[in-house]
């Protein structure tokens, strides 16, 4: 009886032994095949992700059937090899679900994405191939969370080397891939109802002047109508800013700590609106703005400044408007700068303005361009925060606001950890034009009550010695003293949700302003004054508050990102995702 015992159990080791060789074999040449699978979906190349699909799920499939099975789950339980056994048999079914049930959707979504697949034909986008989709980037959604889940459970630390790498690098990988597949989720729920799939939808489009800068980019300064039905968007209305008020009081209830902080200004003159950087709270603000003083509700709002358009003019090629070119080169001096010397009124200038916009986004929508070119532009500009988008359907909302494009700083979860260094324009001109504005995190500190992060902030003046006199009196704004070329600003600063602004300086004497509690922030705005070519430095700490979190662009496993928003300018980004020293 003993001697068959033994039998059998070196039976079963054999056994065991020759199906996890031959699972190692499958693994380690799909580990070799699946990054190249992960990039050819991210980059739309479909082809070339079915032909390494294709090649990959006879591996997956074997590893996972020589990993599975009695043998296996007795194994698992052995003392001093059973987590190493479960382990490699998780990674196992892990890398099977993926090849089998996450990239091949992806693929799918990125084969709508590619090419021309969402290029409007005959004036309408072809919404079918996403609604399509949406219920296998639904069912990649939940097979990917239970990979994250399962890979999440192995604890690392208690395997052999050989084991635990492969697996500390897979359950890495998945993580960045599921962030992908949230993504294709998000795209393939909203983009039918936002284009009009359900019904015929009306939107606002922001034109936001940078040269008089508010928080989230500059004043409205023109705004236009955009109608989506059934994938058919055309424009309509085009109105300057001054139809909008002023008005008597708020058209909505400010956040007490927002009044403090901005004034009620921000709800009852259309340009202040976005004085606050949350883009959520400023576009449901306008968009009551607009149903009080023009009639009827909006779906959503939408906003961008002249260098995204400058963006999008790389894609359409130039347009003439009022028998001016307008070019990719030339389109933000021309819109923010030219256009004063051109124009003899405000008025003038903002319906130049509105029809540049009206006039790209036509080119960029009416089919006659590649429908990857008008992406990358507009990927580009909401990387930026210089393409925003808020919707007022809540359950739109709640799916945008993690989001690159939603500009929700004060709800956002993705904004937890963020750090802001925001600029309001306090005069009525357009000088900030002329403002360039620098923002780094230039140390991180690790103490016994979290990270320190010293924020450095330049600003600079370009504005010509002879402003005065060649420069339009409305370029040069309203001013409380007798020199009109002075710049003059509000800096604002966000430490993290939770977080602390401590050792504020400028050029290395300390300062302040007003401070206020706004988003689970307690924020400082600091008065700013320049004269032409002077230059200002301000530093200051952020400590607390939420840790940054690991990505992409940390330098190695030491190290963490973190967003620092800023309002995007002329000549800056609004996002700078910076690698720090995780604590």
């Amino acid at each position: 009886m003993l001697g068959a015992l033994v039998v059998a159990l070196v039976v079963c080791v054999a056994l065991l032994a020759r199906e996890a060789l031959a699972a190692r074999d499958a693994l380690t040449e799909a580990a070799e095949m699946l990054p190249a699978a992960e990039d050819a979906v991210r980059s739309g190349d479909v082809d070339a992700a079915r032909d390494v699909l294709d090649d990959l799920a006879p591996l997956t499939t074997t590893a996972r059937e020589n990993t599975d099975g009695p043998l296996w789950a007795a194994a698992a339980h052995t003392p001093g090899v059973g987590a190493d056994v479960s382990a490699v048999s998780t990674t196992a079914a892990s890398v099977d679900t993926l090849v089998q049930d996450v990239l091949p959707p992806l693929a799918q979504v990125a084969q709508v994405l590619a090419g021309d697949g969402l290029r409007p034909v005959d004036g309408a986008i072809d919404l079918a191939p996403v609604t399509d989709a949406a219920p296998v980037v639904h069912e990649a959604s939940t097979a990917i969370d239970g990979v994250v889940a399962d890979l999440g459970a192995i604890d690392t630390s208690a395997l052999l080397p050989v084991v635990a790498g492969p697996v500390d690098d897979l359950r890495d990988r998945t993580v960045d891939l599921a962030s992908v597949v949230a993504t294709g989720e998000r795209f393939v729920d909203l983009v039918p109802p936002l284009l009009g799939a359900d019904g015929p939808r009306t939107y606002l489009l922001l034109n936001l002047n940078s040269a008089e800068l508010r928080a989230a980019g500059g004043i409205p300064g023109a705004v236009a109508e955009i109608h989506a039905d059934g994938g058919r968007i055309t424009l309509g209305r085009q109105v300057p800013s001054n139809v909008f008020g002023p008005y008597a009081e708020p058209v909505l209830p400010l956040a007490p700590e927002d009044e403090h902080l901005y004034t009620d200004r921000m709800g009852r003159f259309v340009q202040d609106t976005v004085l606050t950087p949350d883009f959520p709270t400023a576009a449901a603000t306008t968009a009551e703005m607009w149903r009080q003083s023009l009639g009827g509700d909006v779906d959503g709002v939408l906003a961008t400044d002249p260098v995204a358009l400058s963006y999008l003019l790389e894609a359409t090629g130039p347009i003439t408007s009022d028998g001016i070119e307008v070019t990719a080169e030339n389109a933000v001096e021309l819109l923010l700068s030219e256009v004063y010397a051109t124009f003899g009124t405000p008025e003038e200038t903002d319906a130049f303005f509105a029809s540049v916009s009206a006039a790209v986004f036509g080119r960029a929508l009416d089919g006659s361009v590649g429908a990857g070119d008008v992406q990358a532009a507009f990927l580009r500009a909401a990387e930026e925060h210089r393409l925003l988008l808020w919707s007022a359907h809540e359950d739109e909302q709640d799916v945008l606001e993690d989001t690159l494009l939603s500009g929700a700083i004060d709800t956002a979860a993705r904004a937890d950890a963020s750090l802001g260094v925001f600029v309001n324009d306090a005069v009525s001109g357009k000088l900030t034009y002329y403002l360039d504005t620098e923002s780094e995190i230039v140390a991180t500190r690790c103490t016994p009550e979290g990270s320190v992060h010293t924020v450095r902030t330049v600003l600079t003046s370009r504005v010509p010695d002879d402003a005065a006199t060649s420069l339009p009196g409305y370029v040069l704004g309203t001013s409380p003293d007798a020199d009109p070329v002075m710049i003059r600003v509000n800096l604002v600063l966000y430490p993290s949700r939770g977080g602390t602004l401590t050792d504020i300086t400028r050029d290395g004497e300390s300062t302040g302003g007003q401070t206020a509690e706004v988003g689970g922030r307690r924020a400082t705005e600091i008065p700013i004054s320049l004269a032409p070519g002077a230059s200002t430095t301000v530093d200051v700490d952020m400590r607390g508050g939420p840790a940054a979190t690991d990505g992409d662009a940390a330098a190695d496993d030491d190290s963490s990102t973190i967003d620092l928003w800023t309002t995007p300018t002329a000549t800056s980004s609004g996002l700078a995702v910076q690698a720090v020293p995780a604590c």
